[in-house]
């Protein structure tokens, strides 16, 4: 029942935030209908939490206090992004076209993942198709790309912070997310064939 009751918590959560961004993007567009870096900010947070409204239930899941709450706040957080147009340090007729490229990354992420999506660190199987033969957490580079050009294109120093938060916690996540599956002997073959998280020779 516990575990009902936090799945429940999270899903509401999910379908909170979703409706803020689509009312925040809506906002935004009709007030200014070149604001496109705008609209794709909202249309990728909407997807993230419609995603995790149709998710289904891992094998095992992270429930320590500490990844909880980073979790938690790397994924909610971006409610605190403001959509505001800020200083364009890029021009949005070339910041808005790439967001577009990170936004279709990530949407052809979370094709490759399935259902298998979730707040939390989890085993939900091993997945090694699609997206994630190019880098190890292909939703996770897709979302920092467009969080940049949306940064880039709409500069503040409050969206600069919320950003550098955030892209510190799921960090985090990644790390305990590897944790977590490199217990798979599959995961860690995986991990020889993918050697890069997020950007190839970088990281």
């Amino acid at each position: 029942m516990l575990v009902d009751l936090r799945e429940g918590f999270f899903r509401i959560c999910a379908l909170a935030c979703a409706a803020l961004f689509v009312y925040r993007g809506l906002y935004q567009v009709i007030e200014d209908p070149t604001r496109l870096n705008a609209a794709l900010v909202a249309i990728s947070e909407i997807l993230t939490f419609t995603w995790l409204l149709l998710s289904r239930r891992p094998v095992t899941r992270d429930w320590k206090p500490l990844t909880v709450v980073v979790s938690v706040t790397a994924s909610f957080g971006v409610a605190l992004v403001s959509l505001q147009p800020g200083v364009a340090l890029v021009p949005v007729y070339i910041a808005a076209p790439l967001q577009l490229l990170a936004l279709m990354f990530v949407i052809w992420g979370k094709i490759s993942l399935g259902r298998s999506f979730a707040i939390l660190p989890g085993n939900r199987g091993v997945m090694t198709g699609g997206a994630y033969r190019v880098v190890r957490h292909p939703i996770y580079a897709g979302y920092l790309a467009g969080h940049v050009l949306f940064l880039l294109s709409a500069f503040s120093l409050h969206n600069l912070f919320v950003y550098a938060v955030i892209t510190y916690l799921q960090l985090y996540r990644i790390l305990r997310e590897e944790a977590l599956l490199a217990a798979e002997p599959e995961y860690r073959a995986y991990m020889e064939r993918v050697r890069y998280r997020l950007l190839p020779r970088f990281f």
